[in-house]
């Protein structure tokens, strides 16, 4: 019989859940290097590769230790993941070792559909791409490198027609808060499995002149939870 001092106690104990010992989504930086010159970028990537990057026989090790301590998810992420030519063989070590792998490449022609189906084919889960405008002089402008929205719309097409699962990335910022019902409904157009949207984090390239204050994050917030009512 428990008493009500040690029931008491029990609704004090947390309740503990997997993820209290290890993480449910592990996200490795490939690379610096990157194509793009993006305003917010936390790798303040460049077009070079860096002396430092792990090797390929680094890169396997460090995906086991993750799988090995039991997060189910990890992104491959950069700068931009093409730029690593040994990205097929980490998505493919990578799922052998029991992860989900998802990439999250940048908008450029090096993403092919050749690539693509390579990338497949190894296992991987799902592909991510940024959308941070309603068309491609906001997104472009953002990205500072034109053509980027063209090419993110050709990755996803692809993507779609290889039967890969999709995400959309989007970072929130005075170039596209005006914009969120088009880009709703852009996504929604596209039909991807996810919208994640971001907000900037004052880190590598981004400064504090990027944030939206507190009074322009609570009324986007409440524009983001009426769209989540009527979104796929």
């Amino acid at each position: 019989m428990t008493t009500p001092i040690a029931a008491a106690a029990l609704r004090r104990e947390p309740t503990r859940h997997p993820f209290d010992d290890h993480p449910l989504i592990a996200i490795w930086e490939l690379t610096q290097a990157c194509d793009l010159a993006c305003v917010h970028c936390r790798a303040c990537a460049t077009t070079a590769r860096d002396a430092g990057e792990l090797s390929t026989e680094e890169g396997k090790h460090l995906l086991d230790e993750i799988a090995g301590m039991g997060t189910p998810l990890m992104v491959l992420t950069g700068g931009d993941p093409a730029k690593r030519p040994d990205l097929v063989e980490l998505i493919a070590h990578g799922t052998r070792a029991g992860l989900a792998m998802a990439v999250t490449p940048s908008g450029t022609p090096l993403m092919t559909r050749g690539l693509l189906t390579q990338m497949r084919d190894a296992g991987m889960a799902r592909l991510a791409v940024s959308v941070d405008g309603p068309n491609a002089a906001v997104h472009d402008a953002f990205r500072r490198v034109d053509g980027s929205f063209d090419q993110t719309f050709r990755i996803l097409d692809d993507a779609r027609a290889l039967g890969v699962e999709r995400q959309v990335n989007t970072t929130l910022g005075a170039h596209n808060m005006s914009a969120l019902p088009e880009m709703a409904k852009l996504v929604a157009d596209v039909g991807v499995a996810l919208w994640s949207v971001f907000v900037v984090v004052p880190t590598g390239r981004a400064g504090t002149s990027l944030l939206l204050g507190p009074r322009k994050m609570e009324t986007l917030l409440g524009e983001l939870a009426e769209l989540a009512e009527h979104a796929p």
